[in-house]
């Protein structure tokens, strides 16, 4: 059985939290680059990573400018570069930004793709956006999400959009026992200073892979997550709540004939896994 922690360590430590942070997602970017879940080989041949209520809620992107924060290694950035969006990249990791920019001369896209700690972003990208775009694992490895919200508007130019496809903030209190494969409630759901500190073995793209890393993730609740784009002086245009994944992020979500992966049918009840929410910079 895994015992996960969670730490008291101190604000100050935040630092030293990110810097952890960076060592575990240089090291994953290999194994991640390699795997059948990203599947490189087909984005190369035209595929895409790209949810299908992304692409409805989000619209046209043709000729737009989109900056996608905490990128990894860009396939879910240059799938919008292949929409015909003129895109950036940002992410702290060395190896998976090195792995983005070989992907993209690889495909023949252009992108622009940096290395950056979301909380010190270079001041030239201010205000140049049409889009912000934040996908799937991103606010959980974040240790403010005021400050994450605060960054994402001023990249916005006037009449903006920031629009986060993510996991919800329940899924992350979720887990398992290795011997019983049930939903476990394990993890904090609202915001805390303090961070859970992790060692996780394998990646989440194959637990069998040859890798052990320690790591640390914050809790955010949805209200804080929303709350903090709304203080940010963005105007909320929706939040939407789903019951399923597009693949078992936990063990023991179930297959269903949607496609989707939910909660074991033997459970009654449901819960939301996926949420995706829009905001909007005023031009005012």
């Amino acid at each position: 059985m895994r015992t996960p922690r969670v730490t008291t360590l101190a604000p100050a430590d935040a630092d030293r939290c990110i810097e952890r942070n960076r060592g575990l997602w240089d090291n994953w970017t290999g194994f991640h680059v390699g795997s059948d879940h990203y599947h490189v080989k087909g984005f190369l041949e035209g595929g895409s990573t790209l949810r299908p209520f992304e692409l409805d809620e989000l619209g046209e992107v043709s000729g737009r400018s989109l900056i996608h924060l905490q990128c990894h290694f860009g396939l879910d950035t240059l799938s919008w570069a292949r929409r015909g969006a003129h895109v950036t990249g940002v992410d702290f990791s060395p190896a998976a930004v090195a792995q983005a920019t070989g992907i993209a001369d690889a495909a023949g896209l252009d992108a622009d793709f940096r290395c950056a700690e979301i909380y010190q972003l270079p001041d030239d990208l201010d205000g140049r956006f049409d889009i912000v775009y934040v996908s799937f694992g991103s606010v959980v490895w974040l240790p403010d999400i005021r400050r994450w919200a605060q960054a994402a508007a001023r990249l916005l130019a006037p009449g903006g959009v920031l629009y986060v496809a993510e996991y919800h903030p329940v899924l992350h209190v979720l887990d398992f026992d290795d011997d019983v494969r049930e939903p476990v409630v394990r993890y904090p759901y609202f915001d805390r200073v303090q961070p859970i500190a992790h060692e996780l073995h394998g990646t989440y793209t194959n637990a069998d892979d040859d890798v052990v890393e320690s790591g640390f993730t914050w809790a955010h609740s949805l209200g804080a997550i929303v709350t903090s784009v709304i203080d940010a002086g963005l105007r909320l245009e929706f939040v939407h709540e789903f019951p399923s994944a597009w693949f078992p992020v936990l063990p023991y979500l179930e297959q269903r004939e949607d496609g989707g992966y939910w909660l074991p049918a033997h459970i009654e009840g449901e819960l939301p896994l996926l949420f995706s929410m829009r905001a909007i910079r005023p031009k005012g």
